[in-house]
């Protein structure tokens, strides 16, 4: 199966997590939350919850660094971050939450000559993802806060971002040269929770060039009554 197709699925997919989203947002308070999992990165021990692969399979290394004077995990490129949690308190919604830190020259919705996409980044729950979108630290413009769709979804280059940072590499010294953003998800769900964080790089990019970093990730288990 191509990657458009592919795409296409999990976009579809998408459409129903949204709903279930705005189902969400009109419900009354809901009482009964659990921590399932928490980590701000601060201890430097690999966390044992989270594993880093590349294409030729799981990294072995501490992926813990330090950036704007903060641990974060990180950084990547041309990675996927699995997180698994096996013991969850019992829960029919789940809350993520967590920082996302891009890195150097990320250019949003810019298809270079001979592509057919742009640099994408994706989350996945249980397989299923969440988000499919592009960040701009550039003058492209970028689809996040929507998800990417073929058809472009063109919003200015740092939209909802909650701040900017030197970059880390490539654009070391430059103001916006990493941009920061705090995302947040509701979705309904039961059971142990896996989670991925993935680039999907089209455009034969380089660590330097550009990369990525988590911090802040919390997980909420909540029992809706």
């Amino acid at each position: 199966m191509g990657f458009s197709k592919i795409l296409k699925t999990q976009l579809n997919y998408l459409l129903l997590l949204i709903f279930s989203m705005s189902v969400l947002a009109c419900s009354k308070a809901i009482p009964d939350r659990n921590f399932a999992y928490y980590n701000d990165f601060e201890d430097t021990d690999i966390p044992t919850k989270m594993k880093v692969y590349s294409a030729f399979g799981l990294v072995d290394s501490n992926k813990v660094s330090r950036f704007n004077n903060n641990n974060v995990f990180g950084r990547f490129n041309s990675n996927f971050v699995v997180l698994k949690v096996d013991s969850v308190a019992p829960h029919n919604v789940l809350k993520i939450e967590f920082d996302l830190l891009l890195h150097d020259n990320w250019q949003g919705n810019f298809i270079p000559p001979g592509g057919s996409l742009p640099d994408i980044f994706q989350v996945k729950l249980d397989n299923n993802p969440i988000m499919i979108t592009t960040f701009s630290n550039d003058k492209n413009p970028q689809s996040f806060p929507a998800n990417y769709q073929p058809s472009m979804i063109n919003n200015p280059a740092l939209s909802n971002s909650w701040g900017t940072y030197e970059g880390a590499c490539s654009k070391l010294g430059e103001k916006n040269g990493t941009s920061w953003y705090r995302l947040e998800f509701f979705t309904f769900h039961k059971g142990p929770i896996e989670m991925s964080f993935q680039d999907v790089l089209f455009n034969g990019s380089d660590f330097c060039t550009k990369s990525w970093s988590l911090d802040n990730i919390k997980l909420t288990a909540i029992n809706k009554q």
